[in-house]
């Protein structure tokens, strides 16, 4: 048989490990949003819109996801409506505040303006009173986002129908914003537009962008296309705004971070 000391050396020889697994998983739990904690309301069949804003996070700040579910999956005025025409918007608040979050923001581009002007204001409404928390919607951090770059006249590419394409040019008209021109893909559901790469807007951008224009938008939160956004500045000479890089940018300053981020694009630097 084993001594007691040699199973005392044995047993330490164990747990020497198991501290050390204890003190990196304090170390862990110390990295993820020390610096902020932002929440998101995202679409459940939104598959872009969170790697896509996480990637645009500085270390120490991380986002949490709590989806909604957009009827059938339908990218048109109908479905986008019937989304948010119950309590789901709240409890996905509601959820978030688990989280620790600071803010957060709903992230859908046309379904925080599908009611046209002021509806983004009613469901930063809706979304606070909820959770309690600071609010906003991908349409008004949009908004904030030509006003600070100082944008009054876009070029507008989208991946929608055209319906949609109507409700989001009136909207920024109404907002005070002019609309050179708005194209779009004619996508008609969720997962055909998670499909998408960066590159399918640059035959539409080419098409409608001129000397007038002193800024591009281009809509969407499911386009996965902020990795383009440099590319397109430097090549058109105007700043460019995409539906995440404005959603990001816009919590970051919520929660106090004003640190210039310049590879994310002009946006990042006001």
């Amino acid at each position: 048989m084993r001594s007691a000391q040699a199973r005392c050396q044995g047993f330490a020889a164990v747990q020497a490990p198991v501290e050390k697994r204890k003190l990196s998983r304090l170390t862990l739990k110390t990295m993820y949003g020390n610096l902020g904690r932002i929440g998101i309301i995202t679409l459940a069949t939104d598959t872009s819109v969170h790697p896509e804003i996480q990637r645009l996070m500085p270390a120490g700040v991380h986002t949490y996801p709590a989806p909604i579910l957009l009827p059938r999956g339908e990218v048109d005025a109908q479905a986008l409506a019937e989304m948010l025409e119950t309590d789901s918007l709240e409890n996905a608040a509601s959820i978030l505040t688990w989280t620790g979050a600071k803010t957060i923001l709903f992230a859908c581009t046309t379904g925080s303006l599908v009611h046209g002007l002021g509806w983004d204001k009613q469901l930063v409404d809706r979304v606070t009173k909820a959770s309690g928390l600071s609010a906003t919607t991908t349409a008004t951090a949009v908004l904030r986002a030509f006003k600070a770059l100082g944008v009054t006249k876009l070029a507008v590419v989208t991946p929608y129908i055209d319906e949609l394409n109507q409700i989001e040019k009136k909207f920024f008209e109404d907002s005070g914003f002019a609309v050179k021109d708005i194209v779009g893909l004619g996508l008609t559901t969720d997962p055909e537009i998670g499909d998408l790469y960066p590159s399918d807007a640059l035959a539409n951008i080419e098409k409608i962008f001129d000397e007038s224009c002193d800024g591009i938008f281009i809509s969407c939160t499911d386009w996965h296309i902020v990795e383009l956004v440099p590319e397109l500045e430097a090549k058109y000479g105007v700043p460019v705004i995409t539906s995440n890089l404005a959603g990001a940018w816009s919590v970051l300053r919520e929660i106090g971070y004003t640190t210039p981020q310049p590879e994310n694009g002009r946006l990042f630097t006001v």
